[in-house]
């Protein structure tokens, strides 16, 4: 098969063909001819092209460096924290028995279940 090179590719465009590649799981080259193919119209040989996915967003917290001690969280960040998980707690008037009662009366033992 014929090979081309291409030459003076800005940094950027080749980080987004290398996002790209990796999101449709293709090599740099793969996703480069996917693209080809695209624009001329022709149909790839193999497998069918399928839109990149978006990338999960970064997290939010980075990792500590070995060594290195987490910075303490002031007062007013810990109050607002634990305010937040307060929202999260469950209640209910039921004692735990009841609840299992209840969990386990709205069973129906052998019905079919369609995934």
């Amino acid at each position: 098969m014929p090979a081309l090179t291409i030459r003076n590719i800005p940094d950027a465009t080749l980080e987004c063909l290398r996002s790209r590649a990796a999101r449709g799981h293709r090599s740099l080259n793969g996703e480069v001819l996917a693209l080809f193919e695209e624009a001329v119209g022709t149909t790839p040989e193999g497998p069918v092209y399928m839109p990149p996915v978006p990338l999960p967003p970064k997290p939010m917290f980075r990792s500590l460096r070995p060594g290195e001690e987490p910075k303490p969280l002031s007062q007013a960040e810990l109050d607002r924290r634990w305010a937040k998980i307060q929202k999260l707690r469950w209640v209910d008037s039921r004692s735990t028995e009841e609840i299992i009662a209840d969990i386990v009366g709205s069973r129906t033992m052998g019905r079919e279940v369609n995934l």
